[in-house]
């Protein structure tokens, strides 16, 4: 059976699996990124990874980055976050030269949306949106199987879609973007700033208690909030409904633009899905996006979690390499 390398390009660790056509992973390995010491001693690493787990049988690797690269020439459009000398990098000719296999290469967003569409929550559906919730908000945009990048071979950027005109500056340069109010880390700057406020509620909350008070409040983040929310803190869960109207707004806007059959919630903040998704749902229901268009759309949290963008990037090699 036919194989593929797929390598995950994080901040801290770079994992690599080898996968077969069916999806199931054959083989692991990680080794830390090191990224203050470049792209090009990083690019050393991936390479000696991908000979770690590779076969005889591997047509082809498959590489998911932070960064944005060109999908055809696979250089680096927008560099990898927190790589040293990432930009403009010839990220797919490198990896293809180092290893010695038919490699390609895309963004991680792009890449969980295509595991997910294949393998995960998004598994025979026609047009996949996926939000990804960490630290910002990534996304892809899967259409009958094949990744879409748009005109100028970007991608997509729903964190970066704007649902507040005169709203919070966000380092893209625009205001109002919906990863400044819906990610995990704009829920855990929101509590910390509603903690430290002179609100009655705040020295009440369950929240204050459990950084130890105005001295711990660095320790407050998006789990925290979400575990007192399961608690039934009312501070959380005022911060929790606040957080989930946001992200349905954006939600909404991309439903209407697009009308995906299927819309998966991602990324590390999905592991509250049961806290996340009736509220997103909810607010959509309440006409954050067009009736007739939300009433066929599924929302879902997804299946593969860490592995979403392996496999994504291990369909993306092999959809490079002509296998089915």
């Amino acid at each position: 059976m036919d194989e593929v390398v797929a390598v995950d390009l994080g901040g801290t660790n770079i994992r690599a699996a080898r996968v077969n056509t069916k999806g199931e992973i054959l083989a692991r390995g990680k080794v830390p990124t090191l990224a203050s010491e470049g792209m090009n001693a990083v690019m050393g690493r991936i390479a000696d990874l991908v000979a770690s787990v590779t076969s005889p049988d591997v047509k082809a690797v498959g590489l998911g980055t932070p960064g944005v690269p060109d999908p055809i020439s696979g250089r680096l459009r927008l560099p990898a976050v927190n790589i040293a000398a990432s930009t403009d990098y010839p990220l797919g000719g490198e990896l293809a030269a180092r290893t010695g296999l038919l490699a390609v290469c895309d963004n991680d967003g792009n890449l969980a949306a295509l595991g997910e569409s294949w393998l995960g929550s998004g598994r025979g559906e026609p047009v996949v949106l996926i939000f990804a919730l960490g630290t910002g908000i990534g996304g892809g945009l899967v259409i009958d199987g094949k990744l879409y990048h748009g005109h100028h071979n970007l991608g997509t950027e729903f964190g970066h879609i704007s649902i507040d005109s005169e709203g919070r500056q966000c380092g893209c340069g625009g205001r109002g973007c919906v990863e400044r109010y819906a990610s995990a880390s704009a829920l855990g700057r929101d509590a910390r700033e509603f903690l430290a406020s002179a609100a009655p509620a705040a020295k009440e909350s369950s929240l204050w208690i459990k950084c130890g008070g105005r001295d711990g409040l660095e320790k407050v983040d998006a789990q925290m909030v979400c575990d007192a929310a399961r608690e039934g803190d009312s501070v959380a869960l005022f911060l929790l409904d606040r957080c989930c109207r946001w992200l349905a707004t954006g939600i909404g806007s991309l439903v209407n633009a697009l009308n995906p059959s299927c819309v998966i919630l991602g990324g590390g903040m999905s592991l509250a899905s049961d806290l996340i998704i009736p509220r997103v749902e909810q607010e959509l229901n309440l006409g954050r996006s067009f009736g007739p268009i939300w009433q066929d759309t599924k929302l879902r949290a997804g299946l593969l979690g860490d592995d979403a963008g392996l496999l994504g990037a291990a369909k993306l090699a092999f959809q490079k390499c002509g296998v089915k």
